[in-house]
């Protein structure tokens, strides 16, 4: 018995010793990145995440670190891939971190516009929300869900799988927006691409209407122009639920998750400000930025108030993105007529 408590012991040491260790050389190591990016002054970041998140972030890093300004150039995935070619076939390079989904990501990354960065911070995410070689992690997440106006849906009514938005009742009364080719991806990889395009096939048949803009959708959801919107992103009807809208909504599980990758630019020509904006913003500090405005973190233990913590979730395949034209094509072929 003796003897089992002694090595307790030198185990206990052991275990405090090394996480010492590690914490000097992480101490050392964030020294040496702030010394760094006190030299550079600067760091731009190139992103689609809303204006308002955005600059929310920036300013949040200033204020802890005040001797690095920062830009923004906000635009849409397809603009700032755009962008970034045009910088590279021209030599001139602008942007150090760079937001974005998780698609354009995965091109970014296979033309070699991003480089691998392990930020400390990154080892708390789950896989699936984090590249296994660091070139991205994940900034934040939208779940999707099946939003419903409460006024013309009954909840008995509501559906428990996919497969129950085949039922008659539901026929031209749901809306989709008309470009969910990414969550098409998805459904055709978790169900397989045999049952899955004969499960969209028979969707189609539904007379399901197609709109602009997956936001406008679920306001005119909740206007009662539809009963029933098939993908909603989380947030949007559970804030105009609070906010009195006759809107609720419902999670089929696997819930499909978008993610927003945060990235550092190769050749960015302020790599030291670069990782310590990308620490900051996947840090607790930065995610409480989203998660206290009502947007999901990827990080364990970070969740916006009424957050479906039950569902079970499913990262969206990165991979997906190496056909994405051809489901482009599809999706477009059969719900956007």
């Amino acid at each position: 018995m003796k003897g089992a408590m002694t090595m307790t012991k030198k185990l206990a040491a052991l275990i405090f010793v090394l996480s010492f260790i590690r914490s000097a050389a992480f101490g050392a190591e964030s020294d040496k990145l702030i010394d760094g990016a006190r030299k550079e002054g600067k760091m731009v970041f190139y992103t689609s995440v809303e204006t308002e998140f955005a600059r929310s972030l920036t300013v949040a890093f200033e204020a802890k670190y005040p001797f690095i300004k920062t830009d923004i150039f906000r635009s849409t995935h397809e603009k700032i891939f755009s962008r970034m070619n045009v910088e590279r076939q021209t030599g001139t390079y602008t942007a150090d971190t760079m937001s974005v989904g998780e698609f354009e990501t995965y091109h970014m990354q296979k033309k070699g516009f991003i480089a691998p960065y392990k930020s400390p911070f990154a080892a708390a995410y789950p896989d699936g929300f984090k590249d296994p070689n660091g070139y991205w992690t994940d900034l934040y997440d939208n779940v999707i869900v099946t939003a419903f106006n409460t006024n013309r849906v009954k909840r008995e009514e509501l559906p428990k799988r996919y497969e129950d938005l085949l039922h008659p009742r539901w026929r031209a009364r749901m809306v989709l927006d008309q470009n969910e080719d990414r969550w098409f991806a998805n459904m055709l990889y978790l169900m397989g691409e045999k049952k899955g395009m004969e499960f969209m096939q028979a969707l189609a048949k539904q007379n399901v209407s197609i709109r602009g803009g997956r936001s406008l959708a679920t306001q005119l959801l909740g206007a009662g122009e539809y009963d029933l919107q098939i993908v909603a992103y989380w947030y949007r009807p559970h804030l105009m639920k609070k906010q009195g809208a006759p809107v609720d909504w419902i999670g089929i599980e696997p819930a499909i998750v978008a993610l927003h990758p945060i990235s550092i630019v190769e050749k960015s020509p302020h790599p030291n400000a670069a990782r310590l904006f990308i620490d900051f913003a996947i840090s607790d500090e930065g995610q409480k930025i989203f998660t206290q405005r009502g947007r999901e973190s990827a990080k364990p233990g970070l969740k916006p108030e009424g957050y479906p913590a039950h569902l079970k979730l499913f990262p969206s395949r990165v991979q997906l993105a190496e056909k994405l034209e051809e489901y482009t094509q599809r999706y477009r072929a059969l719900f956007v007529r």
